[in-house]
């Protein structure tokens, strides 16, 4: 007996372009957030090369492209798909990091990437308010 399945998945990779022109009749660019008709936030992963058509990133890191008719923005609104805001971008990277630093501090992972800089050393008014070398900050931490 045959088994079952086979050869699922493999070989269909889709080619994803992210560029503004090819993303323009859409009104919206790489890595918006589309709400859809039933509520469900996705990513937009980019135009495919063969057959124009907008695809999406939806929970659970399954990709499927947009209603074939869905062509321009305005089908995309007819069909219930809206592109969100700009904030709504923000605060996911927000909501990234802040996940990032809690796995790092409790979990071992790697720390996010920090916005530290290394900052001139104030000159001291007087001489007597000088901070000895080994006790001056190098960076500023956030």
């Amino acid at each position: 007996m045959p088994k079952k399945g086979g050869k699922k998945g493999k070989g269909s990779k889709v080619a994803f372009s992210k560029d503004a022109d090819k993303l323009a009749p859409y009104g919206c660019s790489g890595d918006d957030i589309i709400v859809t008709p039933l509520g469900v936030e996705a990513t937009v992963l980019g135009v495919n090369e063969k057959d124009g058509l907008l695809w999406l990133q939806w929970p659970g890191k399954i990709t499927s492209p947009l209603p074939t008719k869905a062509k321009s923005k305005a089908d995309m609104e007819k069909y219930g798909y809206y592109r969100k805001g700009g904030w709504a971008i923000i605060q996911r990277s927000i909501d990234s990091r802040a996940l990032q630093e809690f796995n790092h501090k409790f979990y071992g992972a790697p720390p996010p990437k920090t916005a530290a800089m290394k900052l001139p050393t104030p000159k001291p008014l007087f001489e007597g308010w000088a901070i000895p070398a080994a006790n001056r900050p190098q960076t500023a931490n956030f």
